[in-house]
């Protein structure tokens, strides 16, 4: 959030709102995978660009839905900026 708020991107809670949703999504792999596809499909029916990141979709590349969102590892966040614009 700080280096997207840094860049002039304004943050905001309201998921209709934004131009495209970061989601970020780590730790314990299935309540958060499902929370994360969940989110994700919130953002695609909404027709929303989905940039997915953290360890659940770095370590299981195979999610189907990833095939449909940008996605940022854990070493590569501060490229942030680049993904989003």
């Amino acid at each position: 959030m700080g280096l997207l708020s840094d860049y002039g991107y304004r943050i905001t809670d309201q998921p209709s709102e934004g131009d495209a949703w970061v989601i970020n999504s780590c730790t314990v792999k299935n309540p958060s995978q499902d929370a994360m596809q969940t989110q994700i499909e919130g953002a695609l029916k909404l027709g929303k660009p989905a940039i997915v990141t953290g360890c659940v979709p770095q370590g299981d590349r195979n999610v189907k839905i990833l095939e449909h969102c940008s996605v940022v590892g854990v070493t590569q966040i501060d490229r942030i900026v680049e993904v989003v614009e």
